[in-house]
């Protein structure tokens, strides 16, 4: 039986591949352009890592749907878990099963085209020209190498992390907001990605700042990154921006 690092590794080992696979099938992820965001994007801020078995891209929306040229791609081994397409929408999971020794292991590719909707508050965010020509390559830690990919500015990623507002991204937040502080143009980019500041302010004060105010939640978050650099004074420091960003 596999261990929990052994079934980590290779999850990680799978992912890598794929990452490489899709960036040799779309010319160094060009064509069509695709942008890294997700747990594997936040490898590029901060120094430290998370599991996740995701692998999440965007991209804008294309004529015909880019997820239909991703499908055509796709490599034995792969199947189609999930496909919507609903107005200007598209989202596409892809599911590879494998398997670690005597264990079955599943990682998946997430393609959202056009904007990426959270589940948790139903906001939208915009996936547009401006917000790939923004985004710039950078050297993605995964399994034993690292891949060059496209990830979101700084800004742009925190605001997908704000608008999604799920337990681990709230992790993700503090982290962020830790290490890299809070963007001075966080508000102006909001409106151009069809985001009201207002409503950007809603979600840290109703969802994530109560989050990082419930006593439990140092524990939490030192245990999903495994470390033991924050404390409650590190706490305190990132409820302290966001609470000035909150107004």
């Amino acid at each position: 039986m596999p261990s929990q690092l052994e079934l980590l590794t290779a999850r990680e080992e799978e992912v890598r591949k794929l990452v490489e696979w899709l960036g040799n099938k779309t010319n160094g992820f060009e064509d069509p352009k695709l942008v890294l965001i997700g747990g594997y994007a936040l490898r590029a801020y901060i120094p430290f890592s998370r599991a996740t078995r995701d692998c999440d891209f965007v991209l804008e929306k294309g004529e015909p749907w880019h997820i239909d040229t991703i499908k055509r791609l796709l490599p034995r081994g792969m199947s189609i878990s999930s496909e919507e397409k609903r107005g200007d929408y598209a989202f596409l999971r892809c599911l590879k099963i494998f398997r670690v020794g005597r264990l079955e292991a599943k990682i998946s590719l997430d393609f959202m085209e056009s904007k990426v909707i959270s589940r948790t508050t139903n906001q939208e965010v915009l996936i547009n020209q401006q917000f790939l020509d923004a985004s710039a390559q950078a050297a993605i830690p995964i399994g034993a190498a690292s891949v060059q990919v496209y990830v979101p500015t700084y800004t742009d990623y925190l605001l997908l992390k704000i608008v999604s507002a799920r337990a681990s991204d709230v992790r993700d937040i503090a982290t962020l907001v830790w290490k890299n502080g809070i963007p001075t143009d966080l508000e102006t980019r909001a409106a151009k990605l069809r985001l009201s500041p207002e409503v950007v302010k809603k979600d840290l004060r109703n969802i994530i700042a109560p989050a990082l105010e419930d006593r439990r939640f140092l524990h939490s978050w030192r245990g999903m990154f495994i470390t033991k650099d924050f404390t409650e004074e590190t706490k305190e420091e990132v409820l302290r921006q966001l609470r000035q960003l909150m107004g």
